[in-house]
């Protein structure tokens, strides 16, 4: 029997949320599936994905003149099969939801947020905390950052975080996100695999030389003489050899495009560096070493076509980069479960 009770989403100043449980979607996930055109191998049993699935069935029932593209390991399990199989060895767990939207319509995006619940059911519940209230008064609409409700247990209700950009993937280096964003409804609601690719082997990260032993196979090089740079985590990893593994390095809405590889790579000298190093860490991670001999030789196959692609672009090097960091420093704060209370009936 379904009751509504308080979540307690700030115990200082005693923010409550309302949310009916159990937690439920009033859309039927499987058919928005269907409909939508995506596999029938994505997998709905975990929450962030069915979330997802029912966030574009939400979309596309309330005629919302809004365009939303799903990036990060979401849009992984809606694009590849070795995302989603526990035995591919290239699976791993979802915390939060990432979503490109175009600037011009995110306040319409926002609202359907505020309100889809109420039509849709709890499933989709979304509200801002008082941090992202903060945060979200200092970006001007270009990246945004909600929580939502990923599963109960008991009298406490698991948090996961909704992370909004708008325009522009703005993170290590910037990726104009929004032809994908425009055509994702037909391309599986999802940026490309390319810049799918791209926003993964962007990252890199500056840390001291005295650190490089506690994360050894995420070194990329020497920075100075007491700073090493590493790359993405084994999350990201295993994203990278998903879309190599179930992607072919080719032009077209399912390809890892070489064409679209030159446009983007091909006169930021700062992001192709980035590329590359991440590339070649990617060649020697033990965790394409330790995938079974037929997927690894595909994925080896593949990266080689793409390093080889990249290191042909080489463009000229910006004299500000000279000696300096060629990228934005940004945190990399690592994911901790966020659980709430619930009180009594309201």
């Amino acid at each position: 029997m379904a009751r509504t009770v308080d979540l307690l989403i700030d115990p200082v100043r005693g923010d409550r949320v309302p949310i009916e449980l159990p937690i439920e979607y009033r859309i039927p996930v499987e058919a928005v599936r269907a409909e939508a055109g995506l596999p029938e191998w994505v997998d709905l049993s975990d929450p962030i994905v069915a979330k997802a699935v029912a966030l574009v069935g939400a979309v596309r029932r309330a005629g919302t003149p809004v365009h939303l593209a799903f990036f990060g390991g979401t849009a992984h399990r809606l694009r590849c099969p070795a995302s989603n199989a526990a035995a591919s060895g290239l699976r791993h767990d979802l915390h939060d939801l990432d979503v490109a939207v175009l600037l011009k319509e995110g306040r319409a995006f926002q609202q359907l947020l505020r309100t889809v619940s109420a039509t849709e059911g709890s499933g989709l519940l979304f509200f801002e905390t008082p941090g992202d209230r903060v945060f979200n008064s200092t970006t001007d609409g270009t990246r945004l950052r909600w929580h939502t409700v990923v599963a109960q247990h008991d009298a406490e209700v698991v948090l996961g975080t909704l992370d909004i950009i708008a325009d522009e993937f703005r993170f290590c280096h910037r990726l104009d996100v929004r032809e994908d964003v425009r055509r994702a409804s037909d391309r599986g609601w999802t940026i490309s695999p390319t810049r799918l690719l791209l926003t993964k082997a962007q990252f890199i990260l500056r840390i001291p030389r005295t650190d490089a032993p506690l994360v050894p196979d995420r070194v990329l090089e020497p920075f100075g003489k007491r700073d090493v740079v590493i790359g993405p985590e084994a999350k990201d990893v295993r994203d990278m050899l998903a879309l190599l593994h179930d992607h072919p390095i080719e032009d077209g809405p399912n390809g890892i495009s070489p064409t679209e590889l030159s446009r983007l790579l091909g006169t930021d000298w700062g992001l192709w560096k980035t590329v590359s190093l991440n590339l070649g860490m990617l060649s020697g991670s033990p965790i394409l070493s330790g995938l079974p001999s037929e997927a690894r030789t595909r994925i080896a196959g593949r990266l080689a076509q793409v390093r080889e692609r990249v290191a042909s672009l080489a463009p000229k090097r910006r004299l500000g980069f000279l000696g300096g960091e060629w990228w934005q420093e940004v945190d990399s704060t690592a994911f901790t479960d966020t659980t709430v209370p619930t009180s009594g009936p309201s």
